[in-house]
């Protein structure tokens, strides 16, 4: 034990401390102070050196400086960020009462951070009853399909309104068309704004077409971007992730949609970006993909991840698992295999378009009201639909005018507004 005495002034209490803070007049405050008038100052206060934070002892601290000293005798120690918060648990699970909400965030830091709780005193059966107890309040929004004909939509298209540059406004949304890869079709989308969730279709690089005519007639039935030799793929997810990394906030989350084939490539550019993966979610369709396989593929993974060393916000329950499901499994409870139906496919014209209702799964897990949902690949406008029921606000990238067009007509056909040109190139 290193003790030693210090000035006052380089003790700051820790900001994450979960204890409930005491105040005089609380009669728990107040036999602490008796106690330590009768006993005197017998144990120290921990401080950490490296970081400045009193790590131990903050009620007896705040009662010491009742009486105004200028230098207070400390046990001394130097410890990283993660084990000064892991030590502070530990020494406050002796006694006191928790602020339940700041003790739920720190344990759930730690833990991500690959630290046993029980080292500190937690049973795995006291954190689940922890998160149990901790309110989350965010109300889940059913939605429902708009059935906009997609099709329908593309056929009356002559000549794309929409040119590469432009800046659309619909309703509380944005809409840019322009290129994930490039950072100032980025920029024009954000407006130095920071996304607080991520909800991504990156082409797959398994060249999947539409069955549309028109876009078979006009040459645009391939997804853009979906027909690269290796080394362009990973180049271009490199560029992708690099782009949605830098503009994600601190706590945001961000799902993945990806091809199985080209899974390897996906993980390592987002790694590369400082992405960490921490679950594959698995949605189970009702009907095959497009494809030529032996096997035809009635399932996509969806990666979960969020930046490297950070805690992503969550607001679903802790009872969510790796398959989803919608309105099929037992007691309405999703799991990481996202069962959902792709509705009407024959209204389906982007090769790789979602339901609303899925899409709705990572939003109400991974987000709140008002917060912004960013898409690079705005495909036939699923996200932003589906944040316009949800009460979030989208900003989506297109590459192809194409559907650019189709995503304006979607909204205005579900709401009423008319889209805004803001600007152009």
């Amino acid at each position: 034990m290193n003790i030693k005495t210090i000035p006052v002034h380089k003790i700051n209490p820790a900001p994450y401390n979960p204890r409930i803070d005491l105040q005089p007049g609380d009669p728990e405050y107040d036999a602490l102070k008796n106690s330590m008038k009768k006993f005197g100052y017998v144990d120290p206060l921990v401080w950490n050196e490296r970081t400045g934070h009193l790590v131990g002892g903050h009620q007896r601290f705040k009662i010491i400086m009742e009486e105004k000293p200028t230098e207070i005798l400390v046990s001394v120690v130097s410890l990283n960020d993660q084990d000064e918060k892991a030590l502070n648990v530990a020494l406050n699970k002796i006694s006191g009462h928790w602020d339940e909400n700041k003790l739920e965030k720190l344990l759930t830091e730690l833990k991500d951070n690959n630290l046993d709780l029980e080292t500190i005193g937690f049973t795995e059966e006291e954190y689940e009853d922890l998160l149990d107890s901790v309110s989350i309040e965010n109300e889940i929004v059913i939605v429902e399909e708009d059935n906009f004909d997609v099709q329908e939509a593309l056929d009356n298209i002559i000549e794309p309104e929409t040119k590469y540059g432009d800046v659309w406004r619909l309703g509380r949304h944005t809409l840019v068309c322009g290129d994930a890869t490039k950072i100032v079709d980025v920029d024009r989308l954000m407006s130095g704004y920071k996304a607080d969730l991520v909800i991504t279709d990156p082409p797959y690089n398994v060249a999947v077409k539409s069955d549309s005519k028109k876009l078979n007639d006009d040459g645009h039935a391939s997804i853009l971007n979906d027909s690269m030799d290796d080394g362009q793929f990973d180049l271009f997810l490199r560029e992708v992730f690099l782009n949605y990394s830098r503009i994600m906030n601190e706590k945001a989350a961000i799902y993945v949609f990806h091809a199985a084939s080209y899974q390897r490539a996906f993980e390592n550019e987002m790694r590369h970006a400082d992405i960490d993966i921490r679950s594959q979610c698995i949605w189970v369709k009702n009907s095959p993909t497009f494809g030529w396989s032996q096997y035809k593929y009635m399932h996509e993974p969806v990666f979960y991840a969020f930046k490297k060393g950070y805690s992503p916000n969550w607001y679903g329950d802790r009872k969510q698992v790796t398959v989803w499901r919608a309105d099929t499994s037992e007691e309405g409870e999703p799991a990481t295999i996202w069962e959902v139906s792709r509705g009407d496919t024959t209204k389906y014209v982007h090769p790789t378009q979602k339901p609303l209702d899925l899409i709705n799964i990572p939003l109400s897990n991974s987000s709140k009201k008002g917060d912004r949902v960013v898409d690079f690949f705005g495909g036939s406008g699923s996200t932003l639909m589906t944040c316009e029921q949800t009460d979030r606000e989208a900003l989506l990238l297109e590459l192809d005018p194409y559907f650019c067009d189709v995503i304006k007509k979607r909204f205005t056909e579900f709401t009423g507004i008319e889209p805004e040109l803001v600007s152009s190139l």
